[in-house]
């Protein structure tokens, strides 16, 4: 008897949260007015209206939803997106609704570049809040440019040397509605002067082949720039652009030129330091340029567990006969004696190596040979300094002097 009284009893219980569990995940009460999608009213309180709007593929449109909420509600979100491209999802917090307030929610939606202009889309609004959440779908329509190259991406090596001779990958589609003929595209890096250029051919529209159909909507192709033995290390903007009589496009991303000769010094001043538990000091790396070019150093941290260490600048570019303090805050995190390395490199070469100690105690306190550690540091940069000119500084010609004599 107990036993099947223990019985019913959980199956209440479990009902219970069950009733519970359905009931938060209940619907939110509002009336949708009216939807706009680029200014075209694709739905109002009695649903979708089927209408198709005027915007183009790829860009970017404003989506209004005027709703009045019918109760009270918290933490109250809305969002737009296109089935099947939920990752462009737009969103708006509204925090609060309160019961018989009329609101309007202004979302900017963008639309997908690669769409069929004879494909019919779902476009979803969503609410959701505490109390429970609302949804519908909005079939729409839309078409895309008539003529629209695009640079689906470029390829290349990130770093490269003085001289080199880089490949570039390109890929190129047509997300227009017609065809377009003799494509061209050309790689540049404006500051070094270099610019290449070649022919990619034509591109039909997207989806508008048969089986027999010699022509692709998109194509790739390689092209080469070399970079000048002279090029001054440093990062700089390479440029491709896709054109043609009807449309043109463009990318630009970074590209690191590293000088053939990248003669450095790294030296730490102080290599050991007391942190207190939890507390975070600073230590100062010193990087010398003492050759004739520019130089672009990566700096990099292999660490223990028991100090967090984070390099305020990861990549410095310092001037030919210069140098530059790069700091490293670093955290204690566990107690007692800890190195870790620092490695600078220059493009694929290690510069040099330095290891670093942190000793970790519970408490630290900056005393009299804190301050004399700070004193020396700024005296060691004072003499790195004249150091640096010194040996950067190039000794006087005697040819005029020996002339004179004849």
């Amino acid at each position: 008897m107990k036993k099947i009284f223990a019985v019913s009893l959980m199956t209440f219980v479990l009902s219970i949260l069950t009733l519970i569990a359905v009931s938060s995940a209940g619907t939110l009460n509002v009336t949708v007015n009216e939807v706009y999608a680029d200014g075209i009213q694709i739905g109002n309180s009695l649903g979708a209206l089927g209408n198709v709007i005027s915007a183009e593929a790829g860009e970017t449109i404003p989506v209004r939803v005027y709703f009045t909420a019918e109760e009270n509600a918290n933490e109250v979100e809305v969002s737009a997106w296109i089935q099947g491209h939920k990752s462009d999802t737009a969103e708006k917090n509204f925090y609060d609704l309160v019961e018989f307030q009329d609101y309007n929610a202004r979302l900017s939606l963008k639309l997908p570049s690669d769409v069929d202009p004879s494909e019919e889309l779902t476009l979803y609004i969503r609410m959701e809040a505490d109390t429970g959440n609302w949804e519908e779908a909005y079939t729409i329509g839309m078409q895309r440019q008539p003529h629209k190259v695009d640079i689906l991406f470029a390829e290349f090596d990130y770093k490269v040397s003085s001289g080199a001779l880089v490949p570039v990958d390109v890929v190129l589609k047509n997300l227009g509605r017609h065809e377009l003929d003799d494509l061209i595209v050309s790689v540049s890096i404006p500051e070094l002067s270099i610019k290449k250029s070649a022919y990619f051919g034509d591109l039909i529209p997207l989806d508008d082949c048969d089986d027999d159909c010699d022509k692709e909507d998109a194509v790739e192709n390689r092209i080469y720039i070399r970079i000048p033995s002279n090029a001054q290390a440093g990062i700089y903007d390479l440029k491709v652009e896709a054109y043609n009589s009807d449309s043109k496009g463009s990318l630009t991303k970074s590209i690191m030129v590293i000088g053939t000769e990248q003669e450095s010094n790294v030296v730490a001043p102080v290599i050991s330091k007391e942190i207190g538990l939890g507390n975070t000091v600073t230590y100062n790396l010193v990087i010398v340029n003492p050759g004739n070019k520019i130089g672009v150093y990566e700096i990099t941290v292999e660490t223990t567990e028991g100090v967090f260490v984070k390099a305020k600048e990861s990549m410095v570019t310092i001037q030919a006969g210069s140098s530059k303090i790069v700091e490293l805050d670093v955290k204690g995190l566990k107690e007692g004696s800890h190195n870790f390395l620092v490695d600078v490199k220059s493009g694929e070469q290690l510069i040099n190596r330095v290891t670093l100690n942190a000793v970790v105690t519970e408490k630290a306190f900056v005393g009299s040979g804190a301050v004399l550690t700070i004193v020396l540091v700024i005296v060691f940069l004072v003499l790195l300094a004249v150091l640096i000119v010194l040996v950067t500084k190039k000794p006087e010609s005697t040819e005029e002097l020996e002339e004179s004599y004849y």
